[in-house]
Formats: structure tokens, C-alpha cells, sequence
């Protein structure tokens, strides 16, 4: 696994969207965490008003983390041979050579892994709550759905704000991103646009992308605005930044935080869990609370955008639509 010391010591070539970049460099740049903060809880808000996220490290309990992770992995392994490779430890979880896009099974929503004890403990656990609790100021609440992934080869995150999949409850919500292990860049790492979500240059792109329910546009596709990160800093402004994450280590940022991740380019599936928290005596979005039942996969990873079928709604048709073409 990659160290900070090794990302300080040479720059590395990885693939964000649909660019290769260097790290560390003025375009891609290492988070910094604020770890340092934890104890004062008004310099923590400000933190995150100005930034859009906070780094935290070891929020979670290192040991339950790998826990966790080898709770997903054994998952996987039992759902097929073709999925893991058998050649190396379970621990390690290299994929098969054959698997790609499709073969990693969808885990997102509510059931029998997500909500497994050993994955509960991390993403539900006292830790976070605390948190949470801290943060907000208020008794904290999760959504019941869990964004639970396991990203193959070639695989990644394009350019988005979660506003546009989950704005139909109180827009004081919480994404903390929980990596399922040692995480490197070379494995699909996070990336969040600094300042994004408050920056003059991105006020046209709020007032549009931003606060579009792509459900209610009818689109079709990711819902990704871009997969190309040149895109967001060349008309908008902003800074990239990402690092290596240890088992523990979150990052959390707001509805409006641009974000994508780098491409995972390696033969290891890259764990992650995103959950969502908020105040509980707010609104939540009903789509993520109570009886979820079986999820309709309509956006993100597991879709394609296809632009040559006539007459639906695409980003692009709404891109256009908006000015930014």
C-alpha cells in the first residue's frame, strides 16, 4: 500500500476521470486533514463552511474497519468463484482477472451486508454518532439506505454533488465516505473540489446542476455532470484534492461539494460505504428511510449515459439547456 511519504517523496501518474494527473501537483493536491480541530467543535463548523468537507483520520476503529471488509469480501466470495480471485487470501481482495464491470455485485440499499453486524458497527457505530452528535449539535440520524460499493478494475466515480439524487429532505445532510480498508489513489481514492459548494465561479452551476432533482428532469444516465475534472476547474474554479486513506479514515462533505473519484487501476476491489447523516428532528428524504425494499438502479455507478437514443433526457440536453455548451 502507498504511504504519504511515498506520495511526498515523488509525484504519481493516476487516473481521475477521464484525465491522468499528477500527484501531488498544483492541479491534483494532497487533503489535509483537521483532525487537529476535534476539540473545538465552532473552529470544526468553520472548517467545513469553508472548505466543503473535513478529512478526519481514524474516526473508525482500524480493527473493525478490516472487520468489516472481510465480512464484504467473504459476501462476495459466496456469491461466485468468478469474482475473487482464489490464488491469493480472502484478506486481500484481489479480483478475478475476468471480472469487471458487472461482476462485482451491487450491495447499495438495505439488506443482508449492508446491515450485517461487523459492516453496522463501522457505519453505525458509537464513533460516528458522536460525531455527528458533536457536529450538528442535535441527536444525529442515518439513512436506513447504505451506499455500500465494491468498485472493479477500471472503475469510478464521475463529477457530481449529491444534491441532485437526495434534496427532497432537509438539505442539512452529511456524506461521510467510509473506505472499507487501506484505500491507495491507485484504488479509487475520493477527490473533492474544494471550495465548490460557496465559490463565486460556481454560482450559475449551483443555481442549475446544483439544485436539479434529476429524478423530477426524467434524466437518463449517471447523472454525473462531467466525467472529465479539467471541465469543473477550467470554468468554475476550485482545487482537486484527495490522499491515500487508511482503514478509519472518512471524509465528509455537504450536498453541494463537487466530488468524483480517481480510477480504480489496480487488481484489488476498492470497499467503500457512503452514508448520509442529519439532525433527526429534521426532514429526510423518503426515498433513503424506512421500508426500502428492492432498489431500481436508475443513476451513478451502475448506469451508463447514452446519448445516441433520441428524445430522452440526457446531461448533455440539460447541459446545453443551461448554457454550458
Amino acid at each position: 500500500m502507498a504511504t504519504n511519504a511515498r506520495s511526498a517523496s515523488k509525484p504519481r501518474i493516476v487516473k481521475l476521470g477521464t484525465r491522468e494527473v499528477e500527484f501531488p501537483s498544483p492541479y491534483l493536491q494532497e487533503l489535509k486533514d483537521s483532525n487537529h480541530l476535534l476539540g473545538d467543535v465552532e473552529l470544526l463548523r468553520q472548517e467545513f463552511h469553508n472548505q466543503g468537507y473535513l478529512f478526519i483520520r481514524g474516526l473508525h476503529s482500524r480493527e473493525d474497519v478490516l472487520d468489516a471488509r472481510l465480512a464484504v469480501l467473504q459476501y462476495i466470495r459466496d456469491l461466485g468463484e468468478d469474482k475473487l480471485s482464489t490464488e491469493y487470501p480472502l484478506e486481500d481482495g484481489v479480483l478475478n482477472p475476468r471480472c469487471g464491470k458487472g461482476c462485482v455485485p451491487f450491495m447499495e440499499g438495505k439488506n443482508n451486508i449492508t446491515h450485517s453486524d461487523p459492516v453496522r458497527k463501522v457505519i453505525e457505530g458509537r464513533r460516528p454518532f458522536q460525531f455527528f452528535k458533536t457536529l450538528i449539535g442535535a441527536e444525529p440520524k442515518t439513512f436506513d439506505f447504505k451506499w455500500l460499493r465494491a468498485i472493479h478494475r477500471e472503475g469510478y466515480t464521475g463529477v457530481h454533488t449529491d444534491y441532485v439524487y437526495m434534496s427532497r429532505g432537509t438539505h442539512q445532510l452529511y456524506t461521510m465516505w467510509t473506505p472499507i480498508g487501506d484505500v491507495t489513489l491507485e484504488m479509487g481514492t475520493l477527490c473533492v473540489c474544494e471550495g465548490s459548494h460557496r465559490l463565486p465561479g460556481f454560482k450559475h452551476f449551483q443555481e442549475t446542476y446544483g439544485s436539479c432533482d434529476i429524478e423530477k428532469a426524467n434524466l437518463v444516465g449517471t447523472g454525473w455532470f462531467t466525467n472529465d475534472p479539467y471541465e469543473i476547474t477550467s470554468k468554475f474554479g476550485g482545487q482537486w484534492k484527495t490522499a491515500d486513506f487508511k482503514a478509519g479514515d472518512v471524509l465528509i462533505f455537504g450536498l453541494r461539494t463537487v466530488h468524483m473519484s480517481t480510477v480504480n487501476t489496480t487488481h484489488f476491489a476498492r470497499i467503500s460505504c457512503d452514508t448520509r447523516w442529519q439532525a433527526a428532528h429534521l426532514d429526510f428524504d423518503p426515498r433513503y428511510v424506512g421500508d426500502i425494499g428492492e432498489v431500481d438502479v436508475k443513476y451513478g455507478l451502475y448506469t451508463e449515459d447514452n446519448k445516441k437514443i433520441q428524445g430522452i433526457v440526457t446531461m448533455e440536453k440539460l447541459k446545453s439547456m443551461w448554457g454550458f455548451n
